[in-house]
């Protein structure tokens, strides 16, 4: 085992930080241990101060901001994809492929010594593309993760996909590991489910990357039972016994629509972990916002979601822009003391860049997009300063319906320009209230926001927004 310590001096000098255009963060790179590829695969906080780190090359790293310190907890792993501390400081949880396991450092050397299979009930051939990702734990002590379909040029038993296990089960599907253990399969239709979150309120949310019958990187609400997209893991729900059989018009009108789509590329192409801000303003103006990275590129997109007639919809927003961070983000936690967001980064194949980075608030909030909800007849959209004196042209509104498809990648179906027929501004300047021609559901808008300026003159620091609009409001 391997044990590295930087005074903080050391640290400081060593770091790059790296101070972008954008005042409102402050990155900083942290240098991972001398000859050490960190290539994050889980991450979560001790309740001693270590930040856990499992690496997609087996190993497990501690990392105390406080004392600088490094320290290879454990190695010899199967590419682990999610970690989650325990009830002490002795012990973790790791989702490595073929199952669940019990990490324990049984004489606290800060070395693990104890390895038990915890939880497992799923298959596995080999094949490169059937990765499980994870992990989050809710509070009844059950574990949430999510199975990889293989990638095979089969195309059986549904044809136009590449993404096909044979008869290997429940690949594709969202399952949850009680905390006695017990493997419980929960929603069929991921494709590469890259990865899963619980928001502040309880509810389970996966991830998915685009591909066959995925159109975008998508966050979708793990609603129980509801079929997310992807048609392979219907061969093992009992409910779907003829699902070779089901045409894409069938698949369509069962398949549950996820609560945000983020456009391949303006938003990134792979997108990772779904995690909440719940620092209560630390990191900035956004607490309570969803945060989702992407593995592909150097993006972190941020989103917020509400309930339309009993089903979660909203919109996503660029928030840490390309060329910041360096690489793409695989995994974040927050510093559950000081609110600054820890990024653990991968590549081998799924970007560029590996290592930790530290994302901080710098106390100022640009003008910006805070939020935008639906309305009856358009959009309420909430700034982060006052907005001087806004127009109809101020606003540019486009939609289009995501094609649903077996191919890989998807068009853009019938796309609209929106004309705005009314703007109303509150009296602070906070809220513009944007009546939309054309509103309708199952559609993706893309509303952009740039032209609009602060009252003392300040432009957009992000002003494009995608709202998934599933229903409307009645």
């Amino acid at each position: 085992m391997r044990i590295h310590f930087l005074s903080l001096f050391a640290i400081a000098a060593a770091v790059s930080c790296v101070q972008a255009a954008d005042p409102d963060y402050k990155i900083t790179d942290i240098p991972a241990p001398d000859g050490v590829v960190l290539e994050v695969g889980g991450m979560d906080w001790m309740p001693d101060g270590r930040l856990m780190m499992c690496t997609r090359r087996g190993e497990i790293w501690s990392f105390h901001s406080e004392k600088a310190e490094w320290k290879q907890f454990a190695s010899g792993l199967h590419e682990p994809l999610g970690l989650v501390a325990g009830e002490d400081d002795s012990e973790i949880y790791v989702l490595q492929r073929p199952e669940l396991t019990r990490i324990t450092d049984t004489d606290k050397d800060g070395i693990a010594e104890r390895f038990e299979s915890f939880g497992k009930g799923w298959g596995y051939t080999g094949n490169y593309h059937e990765y499980a990702f994870g992990l989050v734990r809710d509070k009844e002590g059950s574990f949430y993760g999510a199975l990889g379909l293989g990638f095979f040029p089969r195309g059986e038993p549904f044809k136009p996909t590449w993404c096909s296990h044979g008869n290997v089960p429940w690949r594709g599907w969202l399952f949850k590991i009680t905390a006695d253990g017990k493997y419980v399969p929960l929603n069929p239709g991921c494709r590469e489910p890259n990865s899963v979150g619980i928001s502040p309120d309880g509810d389970v949310f996966v991830t998915d990357n685009q591909g066959s019958y995925v159109p975008s990187g998508v966050l979708n609400h793990a609603e129980p039972g509801a079929f997310l997209g992807h048609p392979d893991g219907l061969m093992f729900d009992k409910r779907h016994p003829d699902a070779a059989s089901y045409d894409i018009e069938k698949l369509n009108s069962l398949r549950k629509r996820p609560a945000l789509y983020l456009p391949y590329r303006e938003m990134g192409m792979s997108c990772t972990a779904p995690r909440w801000d719940t620092t209560g303003g630390k990191f900035g103006p956004f607490a309570g916002h969803v945060l989702i990275g992407d593995v592909n590129t150097p993006k972190i997109n941020r989103g917020t979601l509400e309930k339309v007639d009993g089903q979660f919809q909203g919109a996503a927003y660029p928030f840490i822009e390309a060329g910041e961070l360096g690489g793409g983000s695989n995994r974040m936690a927050f510093h559950p003391k000081t609110g600054a967001l820890y990024v653990g980064q991968t590549a081998r194949g799924w970007g560029s860049g590996h290592g930790l980075k530290m994302i901080e608030w710098t106390g100022k909030t640009s003008m910006g997009l805070q939020e935008v909800s639906l309305t009856r007849d358009g959009f309420k959209i909430t700034f982060t300063q006052p907005a001087a004196e806004v127009k109809a042209e101020s606003f540019t509104i486009g939609s289009w319906v995501p094609e649903y498809t077996g191919n890989y990648g998807s068009k853009r179906l019938d796309t609209k320009k929106h004309q705005v027929s009314g703007v109303k501004l509150s009296a602070d300047g906070l809220v513009a209230e944007v009546v939309v021609e054309g509103l309708a559901g199952d559609r993706l808008f893309q509303i952009d926001v740039r032209n609009v300026v602060s009252k003392s003159g300040g432009a957009m620091r992000n002003g494009k927004a995608y709202y998934t609009l599933n229903r409307l409001r009645k």
